[in-house]
C-alpha cells in the first residue's frame, strides 16, 4: 500500500504531525484500519471528505497522483492510474499541460538539490507498477 514520506525539510514545517506519532519508523505517515479491513490516511477526515493537514501536507501528498519512483538505477515521475481524476483526464491537454509543468519544476537547481539530499526517500514501486505509467527521467 502506496504511503507517503515525510521528508527532513517537510518536518520543520509541519510539527504537529509529528507530535502525534504519525510516522512509521521509514518517515511514512501511518495508516489507520477502518472497519471494513481498508485503511486510510491517519489524516484523512471521513467526515469531511479531506486532509486535516492540508495546508500542511508533504512533498508526497501535493503530487499525488504523480510519483517518484526509482527505477533501473534512477529516478522517474510517474502517475497513478487507479487515481480516478486521472482515470478522467489522463492524455487530455489538462493533463499534458500539468506533466510538462512538472518536467520544469523537477528540471529546477533548488529542487534538484532537494532530491539529492534526500534520494534514500525516494521509493521502489516495482510491485504498484501495473498501477503506475512512467512520464520522464527526473534527473539530479
Amino acid at each position: 500500500m502506496w504511503r507517503p514520506r515525510v521528508w527532513a525539510q517537510e518536518k520543520g514545517l509541519a510539527e504537529h504531525i509529528f507530535a502525534k506519532e504519525a510516522l512509521d519508523q521509514n518517515q511514512q505517515i501511518k495508516t489507520l484500519r477502518c472497519h471494513d479491513g481498508t485503511h486510510q490516511c491517519k489524516f484523512f477526515s471521513p467526515e469531511g471528505n479531506a486532509c486535516t493537514i492540508y495546508a500542511y501536507r508533504p512533498l508526497e501528498c501535493r503530487l499525488y497522483p504523480f510519483v517518484l519512483m526509482k527505477q533501473e538505477g534512477g529516478t522517474v515521475l510517474a502517475v497513478h492510474l487507479s487515481c480516478p481524476h486521472i482515470q478522467g483526464t489522463g492524455g487530455s491537454s489538462e493533463f499534458e499541460k500539468y506533466a510538462g509543468y512538472l518536467k520544469e519544476f523537477f528540471a529546477q537547481q533548488d529542487v534538484r538539490q532537494l532530491l539529492r539530499e534526500n534520494a534514500a526517500l525516494i521509493d521502489d514501486y516495482a510491485e504498484y507498477s501495473n498501477e503506475l505509467k512512467v512520464l520522464f527521467p527526473v534527473i539530479f
